[in-house]
Order: C-alpha cells, then sequence, then structure tokens
C-alpha cells in the first residue's frame, strides 16, 4: 500500500547511475572496438547473446537498461502520484520520493552534459598544431531573440 518511504530510502544511492551514464557511450565503443579487434572477443558476446536468459538482445541493449532506468521511476512516481487519493497516507512520502528522483535524474543529466563537455575539449586539445592565440570572456549577442550572453572564448 505504500512505495513513497521505501523510494526515499533508495533514492541516494541511484546517483551513482550518474557514472554509468556518463560512461555509457564509452564502454559501448570499446565493446564496437574490440569486437572488431578480436575475433575470441566477439564470438565470446555471440555466445553469451545466443543464451536464452539473453532474450535475443545484443549486450548493447541490456547495457541501456540502466541507462532508461531513472526515467521509468520518474514517470512510475509521475503516474502514482496522479493517481493517488488525497486523503493516501503515501501521498507526503511519494510526492517527496519523486523530487528525490527528479534529482537523481538532473544529477544524471548533468554528468553527461559534463562528460560531453570535457570529450569536446580533450577532442579539441588533441588537434594538430593547435596553439593558444587568445582567451577571455566575451559577449555573445543573439539575433533571433536580441539578448546577449557571456561566454568564455579560446581561440
Amino acid at each position: 500500500p505504500r512505495i513513497g518511504d521505501v523510494i526515499q530510502k533508495l533514492a541516494p544511492f541511484l546517483k551513482m547511475y550518474g557514472e554509468y551514464v556518463k560512461n555509457f557511450d564509452k564502454a559501448v565503443e570499446l565493446i564496437t572496438i574490440w569486437s572488431e579487434k578480436s575475433p575470441p572477443f566477439q564470438e565470446l558476446i555471440a555466445d553469451i547473446q545466443k543464451k536464452k536468459i539473453c532474450a535475443n538482445l545484443t549486450l548493447q541493449h541490456h547495457m541501456l537498461e540502466p541507462v532508461q532506468r531513472i526515467p521509468r521511476y520518474e514517470l512510475l512516481l509521475k503516474d502514482y502520484v496522479r493517481k493517488l487519493p488525497p486523503e493516501s497516507p503515501d501521498r507526503d512520502d511519494a510526492e517527496k520520493a519523486l523530487e528525490m528522483i527528479f534529482m537523481v535524474a538532473k544529477y544524471s543529466n548533468a554528468a553527461i552534459a559534463e562528460m560531453v563537455r570535457v570529450t569536446r575539449l580533450w577532442l579539441l586539445s588533441s588537434l594538430p598544431s593547435n596553439e593558444l592565440i587568445k582567451e577571455g570572456p566575451i559577449q555573445k549577442i543573439s539575433i533571433r531573440n536580441n539578448s546577449t550572453s557571456e561566454k568564455y572564448l579560446f581561440l
């Protein structure tokens, strides 16, 4: 009859999904690279994927499950809170649990954004013949919505 209090106890541990999500693309890339480089590795993965327990899904599909878990919890809790009667003893706990799951989702999204930003910086720094000419704050002017925003430029 109650799930809000249970999810509240578990929600702090769900932040670890942020690390998993942050490294997901690199992990899939490594599996692809090693599948191409190593026939024994490719054969091992293929043998595992043939097992009944894998339900005819690839390793990458199974790896995607944890990435989808937090958004699923969020959708489930939103629906649960929406359908709970106002006088339900679980209402306050469920609303608090939803807020906690929302924060975990926000943390995971921030981890992804940070990973993308760091990857871009690394790619830029690894370009041949790069040389720092100038760096500093600039004002970006948007013609579309007639606004400005501060940016930091590396030239």
